[in-house]
């Protein structure tokens, strides 16, 4: 059936996607010589409920930087006046999307194939296959023992605060222990780790203006500062508010599986999907102030200043979307903890380490074809059309889970096995530093945070989620001038 359809080609701003649903339109082929084609339409079907008439509604624009999420993003289209002649009172409704906008197919062909001609095919292949290949299984480790030891440091930290041992819950960790833990002690840091996040957001611009004025090596040392800030920042908000449920909650499986549970449908009813959920080794950054600076906005806005977007967006994420985020996590990775084989750490990793990649390397290599099943199947045509977030949102779900197993693999390795120094906060110390240093050499710390906002892929080879450090890598090496092809001079001397 896929031969009976034909993409037309678009431009956006935004990362490009294939999972738009597609409307037939029949044709006579014994008159016109053509084929069945297709045409984009709108996400989802127009109602007239919907079509609520907007001032000025041709001027909500989205921002410049958007969330890595940026296929997910809400799309709605506003019904405007428009001028016209042939209608009584001279103004009709129009609606307006604010996705896409056409560009002839002739200009769209030319650009994709000046993109894939830099690349033989051959080196196309080997990228894609390498792609989640070195992410996954050589950066991921590294981050996650970051995040592990930034954890066990902020521990340390709340045992001096509360005058405990600073050991405590490093040897030995039961969910008693928990109680112990003033809410002084937990506010605190959770409190100014807010406010240092509402300084960057509204602060980006600035940050951003302020680091291309300086020279390279200025420039990258203050970026990695920043980027180091920052984890540590969302290392004491992830802690903080798990650490509060742990202590204010009840630790039944029942009741943990049910609040997780409901976080993840308050994510699906608050922002439509659950790409928020999804984290490494599924997405990567490149350090970059144009990625590493900016906070990406979903919002589309109209007339409105950059610091009030700066601070709902604030509000969206480091507020709401943050707290669904942890309380969606924590419940299947206790659940994990207490029926995993808690009694034999090895077998609890192995087998966490193997679901996850099981569920990734599918999950990975087969975005595209996954993203086009409503070109290929006449049911995923119905589904796109009529259900354009129900696949999305399964694809969503299995990677989370991919990410829990992943991340509570390594997790537990590191918390069992790494063991330098007698003292757990020289340890912890040393090796935050070091991990952090090596991801700053491969030019990926801010792989500890995610891409801040959208990152660009020319190839596209996975279009569901910006993972594209090897790429990005590899294009910075072939665009340095001691790898570009230089002219041959000719002798023309006799």
């Amino acid at each position: 059936m896929s031969q009976n359809y034909q993409r037309r080609q678009v431009s956006s701003t935004r990362r490009q996607s294939t999972t738009l649903p597609v409307f037939l339109r029949d044709f006579d082929e014994a008159n016109l010589e053509r084929r069945l084609s297709t045409c984009v339409n709108a996400q989802r079907r127009l109602s007239t409920v919907s079509q609520l008439y907007v001032p000025h509604g041709t001027e909500y624009h989205p921002q410049e930087h958007v969330p890595p999420t940026g296929p997910e993003a809400h799309q709605p289209f506003l019904v405007t006046s428009v001028d016209d002649e042939y209608t009584p009172d001279g103004r009709r409704l129009s609606i307006i999307s604010h996705r896409f906008e056409a560009i002839p197919e002739d200009t769209s062909e030319s650009i994709a194939e000046s993109k894939l001609g830099k690349l033989s095919k051959f080196h196309r292949n080997v990228l894609f296959v390498c792609e989640p290949l070195i992410s996954g299984l050589i950066i991921f480790p590294i981050l996650v023992l970051f995040w592990e030891c930034g954890w066990n440091l902020v521990l340390i930290l709340l045992n001096i605060l509360n005058g405990f041992d600073v050991n405590l819950h490093l040897d030995e960790m039961t969910q008693e222990d928990f109680e112990s833990y003033t809410w002084q002690s937990l506010l605190g840091p959770y409190l100014i780790a807010q406010v240092i996040l509402l300084v960057y957001y509204l602060g980006q611009d600035k940050i951003h203006h302020f680091l291309k004025t300086q020279h390279w090596l200025i420039r990258t040392i203050i970026l990695k500062l920043h980027i180091l800030v920052l984890a540590s920042c969302y290392i004491v908000q992830w802690e903080m508010l798990w650490t509060i449920w742990d202590q204010f909650t009840p630790h039944e499986w029942y009741f943990e599986t049910t609040v997780s549970i409901a976080s993840l449908f308050a994510l699906i009813v608050f922002i439509g999907h659950l790409s928020d959920l999804v984290c490494s080794p599924f997405v990567f950054s490149y350090d970059s102030i144009e990625y590493c600076v900016f906070f990406g906005c979903p919002l589309l806005t109209r007339e409105m200043k950059t610091w009030k977007i700066n601070f709902i967006n604030y509000i969206l994420y480091e507020i709401i979307i943050s707290n669904l985020s942890i309380m969606t996590w924590r419940g299947f990775y206790h659940c994990l903890d207490e029926y995993l084989y808690p009694d034999d750490v090895a077998l609890s990793a192995g087998i966490c380490l193997i679901l996850g990649y099981v569920l990734y390397f599918p999950l990975m290599y087969f975005q595209t074809y996954l993203e086009e099943l409503n070109l290929k199947y006449e049911f995923w045509t119905f589904v796109s059309i009529n259900f354009p977030q129900f696949y999305r949102n399964i694809r969503h779900l299995l990677a989370f889970v991919s990410c829990v197993f992943a991340w509570r693999g390594y997790w537990v390795l590191c918390d069992a096995y790494v063991d330098i120094f007698y003292d757990y906060y020289l340890t912890y110390l040393f090796l935050y530093l070091l991990s952090f240093a090596v991801l700053c050499l491969l030019q990926t710390a801010s792989s500890t945070n995610g891409p801040l906002s959208n990152m660009e892929n020319e190839h596209n080879f996975f279009p569901l989620y910006p993972h594209c450090y090897v790429s990005t890598v590899h294009g910075k090496i072939l665009d340095h001038p001691y790898f570009q092809s230089q002219p041959v001079e000719e002798n023309t001397q006799l």
